[in-house]
């Protein structure tokens, strides 16, 4: 049958603690698919945004294209292909290139003639008209009839032998009058026709890009992509042609995609294209983590609150029914003429019952209580001087075991060595050591750590001679050293820890310094409080090192914190000197 505190207890678990858990767990979800699609639907519309500018620029592009294969030059030249057209064709020619030079999206125009030839702007080589028949492309540009075909390229591009990114709009000049077929326009089109515009998407380290169906980039303004496969696990979501967006591994690094069908299609086999945004998850986790550490502090505090209901109500109440309960049952012979009231419920009513049959007998107990409390006294400090870090040991001898396997032999034989000193010292039977011993202790520790850390900060030690051979309270520098190693330094942060130690009025002092990143003003304060009524299981660190002190010494001697987020922490250690103990 559960106790009074059991019941307590799982009564506050399932009915307060567990709703807020679970609360804040489906909070954090919502939050963060939440904050996926506001960004995703934001992306969307800037994407949309950049379509229409997209479309614009090819729409300046295809109305060049409309006015070249109109002209009359063009019309006459390819129709009679007489000596007195061609003149009037290169007459027009020059009005043309001066066009396209003026028109920086256009790099080439070429002209190919039905019945055989070519004559382009440039002095590069083109392919032979023979050539050019035998091509997809060409295939593509009778099958449009007249439509505006385009290549792009991650296709093969046979009019860009300079290897340049180029796009490429191939068109059929029909005769105005019949309808036949005269001749082909291909216009060589610079990549960065689209370059002003995708900077529109490029934010931070977010940026667009053009993929056809065949999960090709197609343009980019990273030149080194175009052509690449978009290798990502989930490209079947984005071959639905539907707007959306999906977590996936982009370039080995986990993103959000957002992806949308575009308005530009090439007129080619793989004619349709998407838009595609990238953005790395590590910048929007920012947000979401904020979320979450929001709710896991709520979580974090509703069980601060269940511990500290049970620590401060339930277990005391538990304890001293308990307790109480024991010590009636010694005192029941004897009886006083005060009785305490009875109670409703049922714990608390024995508790009177057994009070007012133990309450003749409290003075001849109070002897025996005050004993009894001192052996509580020494058996709390024994149990607080034990409570030395095991995960350390733990931490070592998992160190030496890699070395080992490295075949470190050096690095071993000085672990191991400083381990055997810190053991010494440890496991020694009495509560205090000398100064140098303690001295010794610690610098064994810490060149330890500074294999472990692989010499990640450095120390510094220097002692009064006349302090050296003072008995000083054990194991009180290295928990104060390990809290600085766990909390103070950075991965990339180089440490240094200076311990000093001197005589003061007639006092011992040490003082523990660090570089590292300091304390917050709130937890400073908490740890410099005075706090009168501690719980009875002290914990590591820094608390039991004041607990320990102040247990030996007297509540006149223990810790001083000084800190700064910015200039480290120094924390200062007073003990008394010889017969001072105790003061």
């Amino acid at each position: 049958m559960l106790r009074f505190q059991q019941k307590m207890i799982l009564a506050f678990l399932l009915f307060i603690l567990l709703p807020i858990i679970i609360l804040g767990f489906v909070s954090y979800k919502i939050s963060s698919t939440t904050l996926q699609q506001k960004i995703s639907s934001q992306t969307v519309q800037t994407l949309k945004a950049v379509d229409r500018n997209v479309m614009a620029s090819v729409s300046e592009v295809d109305a060049f294209s409309d006015y070249v294969i109109s002209s009359g030059e063009i019309q006459s030249y390819l129709n009679t292909n007489d000596q007195t057209s061609m003149i009037d064709f290169y007459n027009k020619q020059q009005a043309v290139a001066g066009m396209m030079l003026g028109n920086s999206q256009i790099a080439d125009f070429i002209l190919y003639r039905e019945s055989g030839g070519a004559t382009h702007l440039r002095d590069t080589q083109i392919p032979a008209f023979e050539i050019f028949r035998s091509s997809p492309f060409y295939q593509q540009i009778i099958k449009e009839k007249g439509r505006p075909v385009w290549l792009t390229p991650s296709e093969d591009q046979p009019f860009t032998q300079d290897k340049r990114f180029s796009f490429t709009l191939g068109r059929v000049v029909k005769d105005i009058n019949t309808l036949n077929n005269l001749g082909y326009v291909i216009l060589d089109v610079n990549m960065n026709l689209f370059d002003s515009i995708f900077k529109d998407v490029q934010e931070g380290t977010a940026y667009g890009m053009l993929v056809n169906q065949n999960g090709r980039i197609v343009y980019s303004l990273n030149r080194e992509l175009i052509g690449k496969p978009f290798a990502i696990n989930h490209f079947s979501d984005i071959q639905s042609k539907k707007s959306g967006y999906l977590i996936d591994k982009w370039d080995g690094e986990k993103s959000l995609i957002t992806y949308m069908p575009s308005s530009f299609h090439m007129g080619s086999s793989s004619s349709s294209l998407m838009m595609i945004s990238i953005k790395p998850w590590k910048d929007i986790s920012n947000d979401i983590t904020h979320i979450r550490n929001m709710t896991l502090l709520i979580v974090g505090l509703a069980l601060l609150i269940a511990g500290l209901f049970n620590l401060f109500y339930l277990k005391r109440i538990s304890l001293f029914i308990q307790e109480l309960l024991k010590d009636m049952k010694l005192a029941e012979k004897g009886t006083l003429s005060i009785r305490m009231r009875r109670y409703k419920i049922k714990e608390l009513e024995n508790i009177a019952i057994g009070f007012n049959n133990m309450i003749a007998r409290i003075q001849r107990l109070l002897k025996e209580v005050e004993t009894e409390q001192e052996r509580k006294r020494e058996a709390q400090f024994k149990v607080l001087q034990q409570q030395i870090n095991p995960h350390f040991l733990y931490n070592t001898l998992e160190s030496i075991n890699a070395l080992a396997s490295l075949n470190g032999q050096k690095d071993i034989s000085k672990m191991t060595i400083n381990l055997g000193k810190l053991l010494r010292i440890s496991i020694n039977g009495g509560y205090e050591v000398k100064v140098k011993d303690e001295i010794r202790h610690v610098m064994s520790y810490l060149e330890i750590q500074k294999v472990r850390y692989d010499n990640r900060f450095s120390y510094e030690v220097e002692v009064e001679k006349a302090l050296e051979y003072q008995p000083v309270l054990k194991l009180i520098l290295q928990p104060l050293v390990e809290n600085i190693l766990i909390h103070a330094f950075d991965q990339d942060h180089t440490g240094l820890i200076k311990i000093s130690g001197t005589i003061r009025n007639g006092h011992g002092q040490f003082f523990i310094e660090d570089n590292g990143k300091g304390m917050e003003h709130n937890v400073l304060l908490k740890l410099n409080r005075i706090e009168e009524d501690r719980p009875k299981h002290g914990g590591h660190g820094i608390r039991n090192v004041q607990e320990r002190l102040e247990l030996y010494y007297g509540k006149n001697y223990g810790l001083m914190i000084c800190s700064s987020e910015i200039e480290g922490t120094t924390i200062r250690i007073s003990f008394p000197i010889q017969g001072d103990k105790h003061v």
